[in-house]
């Protein structure tokens, strides 16, 4: 559980980097971690998969913002 707990904080920091560097809405990219946190509870093999989503997810932050 303490596992889950300091990834769900990692990701929310990474994400609210973003946010401050990128431009993109911070909504954005909280959803995009709701999201990565649910596929990853879901598909715990799947980790890569989920990553590979959520970076997918960030750009699409990214991009509409421009």
């Amino acid at each position: 559980m303490f596992k889950k707990l300091g990834f769900f904080l990692f990701v929310m920091g990474v994400s609210a980097s973003y946010a401050i560097a990128g431009g993109g809405e911070p909504e954005c990219y909280a959803q995009c971690s709701v999201e990565y946190d649910q596929c990853v509870e879901n598909r715990p093999q799947s980790s890569a998969v989920c990553t590979r989503i959520m970076s997918i997810c960030n750009k699409s932050c990214e991009q509409s913002n421009i």
